[in-house]
């Protein structure tokens, strides 16, 4: 997908200047030139668009962040297909509770279910209240980043814990 985007846009701005792009971006001759020049170069050089996962450690703060967003997305793809699924299914939550049951399922079975369901939804909860702390003003030294990190991981995981052992399946 990078490459395909990388590709698009040195093609939209090397060798395609429609007059609408032009009117957007007004570019002198010798700035045009210059970017000319400047993706020449790289493209010789092959150097990447911009630097990639591979080149980098992963660390704490970027992983945080990946999950964050990724935890984001699972919830809205997975709340929007289960609220279809409850309209089409027939009969209403507590028959579909009842079939689980019926089902006698291994408790790790189930506790493994239910700790995937609610370990997205726990984690993005306790972090966005670390970005809540962040808009305020709090916590951006990197001390205070990677113990604010550790902390949302260890709660997070504690509150699946109590949520998923506290509650058996109905």
């Amino acid at each position: 997908m990078s490459l395909l985007l990388r590709t698009v846009g040195r093609q939209c701005l090397l060798r395609y200047q429609s007059p609408l792009i032009r009117r957007i971006m007004p570019m002198s001759s010798s700035a045009y030139n210059d970017m000319k020049d400047f993706w020449e170069k790289n493209n010789r050089l092959q150097r990447p668009l911009s630097p990639h996962l591979s080149i980098y450690k992963p660390q704490l703060t970027s992983m945080l962040s990946l999950a964050h967003r990724a935890t984001g997305i699972a919830m809205a793809i997975s709340v929007s297909a289960a609220s279809i699924a409850l309209l089409a299914i027939p009969g209403d939550f507590t028959h579909c509770i009842q079939v689980i049951k019926d089902l006698q399922l291994h408790p790790y079975i189930l506790y493994s279910a239910k700790s995937i369901m609610a370990w997205p939804l726990v984690y993005h909860y306790i972090n966005g209240i670390r970005h809540l702390s962040w808009d305020a003003g709090k916590g951006f030294s990197m001390n205070a980043t990677y113990k604010s990190g550790y902390f949302v991981l260890l709660l997070s995981f504690i509150v699946t814990d109590v949520f998923v052992f506290a509650w058996p399946l109905w």
